[in-house]
């Protein structure tokens, strides 16, 4: 009887315990809803004012404490009254009294809203998408992303040889900002060779530590560049500076002029000092109280670079004065949020209380970030919620269910544990939406790889380069197994984590994340029943920057066909080869990738100017949701036809899953203008300015944040360029080294 007894309290304590994570899931959804109302939508000065991100993670410690549902109302009172003083929440649907919301001399008043085109209230940079409050004084940061400390030498002396740079910095204590140190290789024929700036490691100490960059100098290097900067908020302190080559295995020291900052102050162009500092919003200069050798160091500090406008209208398109949102946000919770207020010089109306105000401000101040920490996991995860569920252009094309991945991301948050389990679940979230612009930073993922490239050819995972001798596999190998997983299973995982919205994109953006790990990590793989152990010791960004250099930009084919790697080659130069190309029977133009910048080739393949007149487009919004969006404010590049024309000759354009965004509105107008023959597989069907935006923790992401379309006014997100022929590649032209797409090119211009 016992037993049974026992068994009976332990199946309860289960169910008890599962209800009580509902209910935690369902209250979080609550708030997630209501926090993305007021932060976008209800124009009030309080809440315009304040940290967001902090205010997520804010929100949710309060939130989890509650346990019944008049505990989660009080809260939400208590939470956002602060900011939002006329907002109300309540058990049943009432009746909202908008005289609480009317000024006693309203002739003494104007209107205030918020209009989104696009939006760029807490996002990374006010670019192209823009979030106004109208009739409201606002803050434009004009600031760059971060300030640079540089200097550049020469290496004629130094070509072919192994280069260290080394320096010692810190952050001041309190500082938001991370700091890295950076390294660049110019080379004659303007791209670049070498480079590293700690991405993957930044600096985010306050101690004094010396920190290093290894790399190799380009024989066709013309330039070396190096220096340290500052990202963010902050200051820091750099000094020290070494640079070394390799000579008879051993390390030669470079000559440095003010290497350690005593003799020279920081100059704003070469001209004027050795050292020089860029940076909108960030100040430079030598200090005396804080170094690590001789008396000085040098001194980034982030100042910003702010300037006020009035809110002025960015279209057409206002609320009505009794415009609320009226919506049940939990079960049977409801909410009356205000998107219309009247605001005098001083104050929106009405104003809220100060001192609970400025408490709330001290307490964001006093958040913790710490990534291992529940709150800030799923403040992260609301914020992300926010963004798309108001803003994402695509919705309408794209089946997900957006609150369903919602809780599936915040249970996600109670059972991770590490910086990269957040990652991943802010990964697994984003990934439905099928956006290839999506790419979430932050964390301690490694970028290294073993000395292997792969791809899936034939539905086979196949080796497509080997990048050191002496180990037991070739180009053509087939993968059977992967750390004992079937290349099937383990794929499975590295797919579930990105965004893509065609399986080109997919395959592309996969083949090298499922490589990708940290240094001196094992991947254990099995080839024709060998079993074979690779270390990761390369890293990926300096291998394909390596792999990258060795193209050729263009070349003579049969003496008659011209061939232009438009990821590479430059108009300047593609304005000098314009007398050959025109003498020229065929032009194969390879785009698998992303364009350097020679768009205006495209001019010279159109008979007349360009006409297209809105396949750019940028939502105008005022209401949240996506509800009854005003409209779209229509962009185009409205190209002019130019001289010499080449559209006379056969024209191919070889594309790949490789090619996004601007390289799609490249290929726009080709495929809408039918300029060439395309062929090779579609693009990654992803187009339209980035818009990113940073979050708690320092994680980072990136989406798309206007709608475009082909240029007959159909779909292109999630389906992309497609071309004409269609080309596979096989497992023999891999062996063989084949370019199978270059070779079909090569076939349909010969003919």
């Amino acid at each position: 009887m016992k037993k049974i007894v026992s068994l009976i309290v332990s199946v309860l304590l289960v169910v008890n315990t599962n209800a009580q994570t509902q209910q935690q899931i369902d209250n979080l959804k609550t708030f997630a809803k209501t926090y993305g109302y007021v932060k976008y939508f209800h124009p009030s000065d309080e809440a315009a004012s304040i940290d967001w991100n902090s205010f997520a993670v804010h929100g949710v410690e309060q939130i989890e404490k509650c346990s019944s549902q008049q505990e989660l109302i009080t809260t939400l009172d208590q939470l956002f009254h602060p900011i939002a003083p006329s907002a109300v929440f309540s058990a049943s649907k009432q009746e909202f009294d908008y005289t609480s919301i009317t000024p006693p001399k309203i002739k003494k008043y104007k209107p205030t809203y918020w209009q989104h085109k696009g939006v760029s209230f807490g996002m990374r940079y006010q670019d192209i998408y823009k979030s106004i409050r109208i009739n409201r004084e606002i803050e434009v940061n004009n600031s760059s992303s971060f300030g640079n400390i540089l200097t550049s030498i020469n290496p004629e002396k130094y070509k072919g040889k192994e280069i260290k740079y080394t320096a010692s910095v810190k952050l001041k204590e309190g500082s938001k900002g991370k700091g890295q140190l950076w390294l660049r290789v110019d080379k004659e024929d303007k791209t670049v060779g070498f480079f590293d700036n700690m991405y993957q490691n930044p600096i985010k100490s306050s101690d004094w530590q010396q920190y290093e960059i290894i790399g190799n100098i380009d024989s066709l290097a013309s330039k070396i560049v190096f220096g340290c900067f500052l990202k963010g908020n902050g200051e820091l302190f750099f000094d020290d500076v070494h640079l070394y080559y390799k000579e008879d295995n051993e390390w030669v020291e470079i000559p440095i002029k003010n290497s350690d900052f005593e003799t020279e102050s920081i100059g704003k162009t070469k001209e004027q000092a050795n050292w020089v500092g860029k940076g909108e919003g960030y100040s430079f200069k030598t200090i005396n109280n804080e170094y690590i050798e001789g008396k000085k160091s040098a001194l980034i500090s982030y100042n910003g670079k702010v300037k006020k406008e009035n809110g002025k209208p960015i279209f057409d398109g206002e609320p009505k004065s009794t415009d609320l949102i009226d919506a049940e946000i939990g079960n049977g919770i409801y909410c009356h949020i205000p998107l219309y207020l009247y605001c005098n010089k001083e104050y929106t109306y009405p104003p809220a209380d100060t001192s609970t105000l400025d408490q709330l401000k001290i307490n964001l101040k006093n958040i913790s970030v710490n990534p291992t920490g529940l709150p800030v996991r799923l403040g992260n995860v609301i914020n992300v919620y926010n963004v798309f569920q108001h803003f994402y252009p695509y919705f309408d094309v794209v089946d997900v269910d957006w609150e369903k991945e919602l809780e599936i991301a915040l249970k996600r948050c109670f059972s991770d544990k590490t910086d990269n389990d957040h990652l991943i679940t802010l990964q697994k979230f984003t990934a439905p939406l099928k956006d290839g612009h999506i790419w979430v930073s932050g964390g301690s993922m490694g970028s290294y790889v073993p000395p292997i490239s792969w791809e899936w050819v034939e539905n086979k995972l196949v080796i497509t380069k080997v990048w050191k001798e002496n180990i037991e596999i070739n180009v053509g190998d087939i993968v059977s197994k992967i750390n004992n997983q079937t290349p099937e299973e383990y794929f499975e995982e590295i797919n579930s984590r990105i965004s893509a919205g065609t399986e080109g994109w997919l395959n592309y953006r996969a083949k090298s994340m499922s490589l990708m790990g940290d240094e001196n990590d094992v991947l254990i793989l099995e080839i024709d029943g060998k079993t074979l152990r690779l270390t990761h010791d390369l890293d990926i960004y300096k291998k394909g920057r390596s792999e990258s250099s060795t193209a050729q930009h263009y070349k003579l084919i049969n003496d008659s066909i011209f061939y232009l790697n438009l990821d590479l080659i430059e108009m300047d130069t593609i304005n000098k080869l314009l007398p050959q190309l025109t003498k020229s029977k065929a032009i194969i133009c390879d785009l698998r990738g992303y364009p350097n910048g020679n768009h205006e080739l495209i001019s010279h393949l159109l008979k007349t100017n360009d006409t297209t007149s809105a396949w750019m487009q940028i939502p105008q919004i005022i209401y949240p949701n996506q509800k009854n969006v005003v409209g779209y404010e229509k962009h185009n590049w409205k190209l002019k036809a130019k001289a010499p024309y080449l559209g006379d000759k056969k024209i191919v354009f070889i594309i790949d899953g490789s090619a996004i965004s601007y390289a799609e509105s490249y290929m726009g107008y080709i495929e809408g203008y039918k300029l060439a023959t395309i062929i090779g597989q579609p693009t990654a069907g992803t187009n339209g300015n980035v818009n990113p935006f940073g979050l708690s923790a320092d994680y980072r992401l990136s989406w798309t944040g206007m709608r475009v379309l082909k240029h007959d006014g159909s779909q292109h997100h999630a389906i992309g360029i497609l071309p004409n022929v269609y080309i596979n590649k096989t497992i023999e032209g891999v062996k063989l080294g084949k370019d199978e797409f270059l070779e079909k090119a090569i076939e349909i211009v010969s003919q």
